[in-house]
């Protein structure tokens, strides 16, 4: 242990123990050992001793380590943290992502020393509490036991660790959100698709929104079946494609479309009234949009538009299945489905544990959902089997956004595009210091950002005159009054209006703007309209003055 301690010792700024821990400090680095105290010894030593040893002070020299392991504590943990101080944020120019550097760190560890993780951590320490502090925000790698007093591994993190660059760059749209320290509220609602394995092309909702754009309002009883007939011409087109599996083929009941219409039920791209299914009001959208921007010559080839209204649709609907998904492929870069079998029933558990110790107190009802959504997990029966109907379609799903690729049948490849998604994820965790449950305020604000960055290396760079972008909104707003007709002439949905001028500025006109931008907009100035919005349907309704 001692020789352990004095190569910590030799390296670091400054060392320390207080009450139940040793630390050793290098920077934004620090190294932690956790113990217990042997109260046995403590009752045969004088009492000015043991408030000497576990008060706060300072380790002078590497003799002090002889007098600490006389105490013959007992070690609980052994973890490499790395920490923020969050009284910083308001004053810098640019900002961390500390979740994104836990990442960076633990992706280099495990290169050197696999299977050596215990587990990670981010969270925040506000240190004393009769002391007011904006508090440091942290990540903690905890190392398994065995090398705890591993020299090798010692030598890593004081030759390589220390050294290696673990800095990630905060997309500047971010940055005036941590200078406020600003939270983005987040409802902790969980959704999940509901899948099936054979529902692997996303090409086929684009398919589903020509089918309704030409068919309409249709019986349920015969949805699967129409819808399955209409599929069947572009079989073609999927046996050319680089992806091919999830095929919808004939069948006697329309038995192989199903699939396809109980997902796009999930994700709202369908509403079921009175036994007939309807379009959503956000795939009314869809439609609008992909008729000015869409590419057909091979409908299983996402264009952009496709990309981001079915990431966005995917992330509203899935986001706690699809983001640890990605994260167990982000943390390996690449990874066979086997091993993915074997890890993502265990994660998802974690993860969920985790968003049930952090809402202690916070809502029983969301609390319980939670619970409820553990036992459901712990409860899969052959749970390798299942997994085939909840890991195949999203893996296909990341393939055809272009996330993954695979290199060989079941072997999947983050792309540069997957891991800055990922990226943008753990930055989203990191503005509210905390694992985000449900995503959809952030999507709402920054999924157009993220997308531009993410797949087309954030080149585009809004106008500064705010005027022209108020103007170019309210006229795509004026444009919605005949896209997307109500009962009500003179009215229309603000989720439609809003959502379709967000893509519209985006694809048309190469500015970046969110759903939640253009919202206070039409709210601020509705230059003639009247703007309705009922905070507990999340939508409201425009309508023209007289």
């Amino acid at each position: 242990m001692q020789e352990v301690f004095e190569h910590y010792f030799k390296f670091c700024n400054s060392a320390w123990i207080h009450e139940d821990k040793l630390v050793f400090e290098y920077g934004q680095y620090c190294i932690y050992y956790l113990f217990e105290r042997n109260e046995e010894l403590e009752e045969d030593l004088e009492e000015e001793y043991w408030d000497d040893y576990y008060s706060f002070f300072y380790i002078d020299t590497s003799k002090d380590f002889e007098r600490i392991l006389s105490g013959n504590l007992s070690f609980s943990s052994f973890s490499v943290r790395r920490i923020e101080f969050l009284g910083d944020r308001e004053y810098s120019d640019d900002a961390r992502s500390i979740t994104n550097e836990l990442y960076i760190c633990l992706k280099k560890i495990i290169s050197f020393f696999p299977n050596i993780i215990h587990s990670t951590l981010v969270d925040v320490d506000y240190g004393d509490s009769m002391c007011e502090s904006p508090g440091n925000y942290y990540f903690s790698i905890e190392i398994k036991e065995e090398k705890w007093w591993d020299l090798d591994f010692g030598k890593f993190f004081t030759g390589v660790l220390l050294e290696y660059e673990t800095s990630f760059k905060v997309p500047s749209f971010y940055v005036s959100f941590f200078n406020r320290n600003q939270l983005i509220r987040d409802d902790k609602n969980i959704s999940i698709i509901s899948t099936n394995t054979k529902v692997r092309r996303l090409g086929y909702f684009k398919v589903l929104s020509w089918f309704v754009g030409e068919y309409g309002r249709v019986p349920v009883f015969s949805m699967n079946k129409k819808f399955e007939n209409f599929c069947l011409s572009y079989q073609s087109s999927l046996d050319i494609n680089k992806y091919r599996r999830g095929l919808v083929v004939e069948s006697r009941t329309g038995v192989s479309a199903k699939p396809y219409i109980d997902v796009a039920v999930n994700m709202g791209l369908l509403t079921k009234i009175n036994n007939l299914y309807h379009v959503g009001k956000n795939f009314k959208v869809y439609q609008a949009v992909q008729n000015q921007f869409s590419v057909k010559e091979n409908v299983f080839v996402l264009d952009d538009f496709d990309r981001l209204y079915f990431l966005e649709r995917i992330l509203k609907s899935d986001y706690l299945y699809f983001s640890n998904l990605l994260e167990l492929i982000f943390i390996e870069e690449e990874i066979e489905y086997s091993r993915l079998l074997d890890l993502f029933q265990g994660k998802l558990l974690s993860r969920l544990s985790e968003f049930k110790e952090s809402l202690y107190g916070y809502d029983i009802k969301v609390s319980r959902e939670i619970a409820h959504l553990i036992t459901r997990i712990k409860s899969w029966d052959k749970p390798r089997v299942y997994l085939e109907h909840v890991l195949m379609p999203r893996l296909n799903w990341m393939l055809d956004l272009g996330l993954i690729s695979n290199s060989f049948k079941t072997r999947y490849v983050l792309t540069n595009a997957g891991r800055k998604v990922f990226s943008h994820f753990a930055i989203w965790n990191d503005l509210n210091k905390s694992n985000i449950v449900s995503p959809d305020f952030f999507i709402d604000k920054f999924i157009v950002h993220l997308y531009d960055d993410c797949f087309n290396n954030g080149e585009i760079v809004n106008p500064v005159d705010f005027g022209f972008i108020e103007n170019m909104i309210f006229k795509y707003v004026d444009d919605s009054f005949e896209l997307f007709r109500t009962l009500a002439p003179n009215r229309v949905t603000i989720s439609q209006a809003a959502n379709y001028a967000k893509y519209m500025l985006y694809f048309s006109d190469k500015i970046l703007v969110g759903y939640e931008f253009v919202l206070r907009v039409l709210k601020s100035n509705s230059r003639g309209f009247v703007f309705k919005y009922q905070e507990q349907y999340k939508d409201g309704y425009i309508q023209k003055g007289f």
